[in-house]
């Protein structure tokens, strides 16, 4: 038996995954992938090789969803962040119109992203296998991998196309000007705006959690990744006080942990571009 992980990286005290799970036979393909990718002239090109053949097996037809409900949680956490990815690379920022098969593909993806990860077995299964298929989709219609570094370096570049910082930011800055002036806006608005907060955090934790894998383990940058990651669900899940001045308060404070997870995220596209 071994430890489940966190999502910061630590140990679950009393959840293991039994010897053979999915997460073990995957962790056992993972392995089989690293030792036979030859070295060739472009890192970047192997890098990219790489980050295909981890996704293939992740959406790969004969993978299972945890029977564990901590460990189907993170699971299907780590299959939405391979799909923002997926999505990134197969429609960048600067893509020329889409094909129609591609435009609805697009928009099934977006759709499964949009969905809560239920804790429902029967409804976590069924998301998994929904998840796989997409994913499966998307692979097969991902450019081929060019051997110049300046090509393949897009794959990188393009990973933010999953989400919108632009619009993320006007989110934040709306929440904590109320917050600072004092400020009443119309219950919609403030429900509206608290709503795509706590959506956006729910997004953006993938490519954090991505960014928290590149950095030393231990390490005070490290640390503090994976606490931006739990204190940022913490402030999602929790319900706010009675009244519209508890409801702004709790904005800002989905505000504040936004911006730190934007930022996060912006710097795992960063390095992931170079």
């Amino acid at each position: 038996m071994t430890s489940a992980p966190t999502a910061s990286g630590g140990q679950v005290d009393g959840a293991s995954w039994p010897e053979g799970g999915s997460f073990q036979e995957l962790d056992r393909d993972l392995r089989a992938v690293l030792s036979t990718l030859a070295p060739g002239p472009s890192p970047l090109a192997a890098q990219e090789t790489l980050h295909r053949e981890v996704t293939r097996l992740v959406f790969a037809e004969t993978a299972s969803v945890s029977e564990d409900p901590d460990e189907r949680h993170v699971q299907l956490l780590l299959m939405r962040g391979h799909l923002m990815r997926l999505l990134g690379a197969v429609l960048p920022v600067d893509a020329n119109e889409p094909s129609l098969e591609i435009a609805r593909l697009v928009v099934r993806v977006r759709a499964l992203l949009d969905e809560e990860i239920p804790g429902d077995a029967v409804r976590a299964a069924f998301l998994h296998r929904r998840m796989s298929e997409v994913g499966r989709e998307l692979l097969a219609v991902l450019p081929t991998v060019a051997a110049s570094d300046d090509v393949v370096g897009g794959w990188g570049r393009a990973v933010c196309a999953g989400f919108d910082s632009t619009r993320i930011r006007e989110a934040i800055r709306a929440a904590k000007s109320w917050e600072q002036a004092r400020v009443y806006p119309h219950p919609h608005t403030l429900a509206a705006v608290t709503k795509a907060l706590s959506g956006y955090v729910t997004t953006l934790v993938p490519y954090v959690s991505i960014h928290l894998e590149s950095l030393s383990a231990g390490s005070r940058g490290w640390s503090a990744c994976g606490e931006a990651i739990e204190r940022s669900q913490e402030a999602r899940d929790v319900a706010p006080g009675e009244g519209l001045k508890a409801a702004r308060e709790h904005a800002y404070r989905l505000a504040v942990h936004t911006e730190t997870l934007l930022r996060y995220a912006e710097q795992g596209c960063e390095r992931d571009g170079e």
